[in-house]
């Protein structure tokens, strides 16, 4: 795994969580999981065999749409991102506390979070919602011409770096007025205990067409947080320093069908239920690049509203008697793991335009030979930064 200066990945570190912060945010990071499982179910097609999703980098992005929204559009934002429907404020506040949490990671652990907003220079800011972006979400606001030929340059320049290279190009078209919005988040960090190198061997992976292809399988036995349930088993992986960690759920059947069933449970429960046992681990190195317009799958999921240039409300974002609306959500993630430990990196980009479990009773042994679930998630707060299937490591 090629990596500069410390490694880096971007969305999801060694922080201790106050007691105080974990019951204010009560159950924010649970709801913003499900989105992120409801999302995975929606994206799923019988020809994607590798799906890779940051929950946390589009709520972020979507956070900061949402803070310009008003009547049904942040209603229907509400009810799909999973915020607190009864305060427009109490959402905003709980993607800030998140962002700095995330902020402040642990020796051993690189973690950035970073939003950006570009506004045309035909168009003025609500002064309430200029507010919002720089104090509570501390983005980036830049004005500039759309028009202007270097624009699609200067944002993909910004998620670059902001990702360290891993995701070189957000847009592949130049932006529309009156405004753009981004995150990014860049996630690197090593095993606990690496696995080691000359234990790594080709094996077969049985992709869900019934097909293989030959990978590279690392191994690892010791002691680890294992649970077994009716149709899956699951085991956390800790990076350095125990905040963060990978889960890797093995199904019975198929990934899908896991998604499906794991969409109707809390996150916190699921994880809840690992504990450490005695067990060997058998993981495919793999690296995907996942990119995806989600205003679809978002619809599905019940924000359609925002997308309709006729009925959408975001009155809080301009002074101007333009009907603001979202013409794409653009997501674009990256995912590699080796034997030393894991890098990723996620971008989202909101183009606003405008129209007039149970403990093993024996030693496990699990082999990720098969498409399977994971995730990387802070175990502190409970939210999961990366979500996706791995259909086909080589792919």
């Amino acid at each position: 795994m090629r990596r500069a200066g410390l490694s880096a990945f971007l969305v999801i570190l060694c922080l201790q969580v106050s007691q105080d912060w974990a019951a204010d945010m009560g159950k924010f990071p649970d709801r913003l999981n499900n989105f992120g499982f409801n999302l995975v179910q929606s994206l799923e097609t019988p020809e994607q065999r590798n799906l890779l999703v940051s929950p946390a980098s589009i709520e972020i992005a979507l956070g900061m749409a949402y803070a310009g929204a008003t009547g049904e559009t942040a209603a229907a934002m509400s009810q799909t991102l999973g915020f607190n429907a009864g305060s427009r404020e109490k959402p905003i506040q709980d993607l800030a506390t998140l962002q700095t949490t995330l902020e402040k990671p642990q020796q051993g652990v690189t973690l950035r979070v970073a939003n950006a907003m570009w506004i045309d220079n035909s168009i003025q800011l609500k002064h309430e919602f200029s507010t919002d972006l720089a104090n509570t979400f501390r983005s980036k606001l830049e004005t500039l011409r759309f028009a202007d030929s270097g624009t699609i340059a200067r944002i993909n320049n910004w998620v670059s770096d902001a990702t360290e290279g891993k995701i070189s190009r957000l847009l592949e078209d130049p932006p529309s007025p009156p405004m753009f919005l981004a995150n990014a988040v860049y996630f690197h960090a090593c095993w606990r205990i690496p696995f080691q190198k000359q234990a790594s061997q080709e094996q077969l992976f049985h992709l869900a067409n019934g097909s293989t292809s030959k990978v590279i399988m690392m191994r690892q036995s010791g002691s680890f947080r294992y649970s077994k349930a009716p149709g899956y088993e699951v085991v956390a992986l800790p990076y350095s320093g125990n905040r963060f960690a990978m889960y890797c759920f093995l199904p019975e059947t198929g990934a899908d069908e896991l998604v499906r069933r794991l969409t109707k449970s809390s996150w916190s429960e699921l994880s809840s239920a690992l504990q450490l046992a005695q067990g060997s681990v058998a993981l495919p190195k793999f690296k995907i690049e996942y990119g995806r317009t989600l205003n679809q799958a978002l619809s599905k999921l019940g924000m359609g509203i925002a997308f309709d240039g006729q009925r959408a409300q975001f009155t809080r974002m301009i002074n101007d008697s333009l009907r603001l609306f979202i013409g794409a959500v653009l997501h674009k993630t990256y995912l590699e793991v080796d034997e030393e430990g894991s890098t990723a990196a996620a971008a989202t980009g909101v183009q606003m335009r405008a129209t007039a479990i149970m403990r093993p009773q024996e030693e496990f042994n699990l082999v990720f030979d098969r498409p399977f679930l994971t995730a990387i998630a802070d175990q502190e707060s409970g939210t999961i930064l990366f979500l996706g299937i791995v259909g086909d490591p080589k792919q």
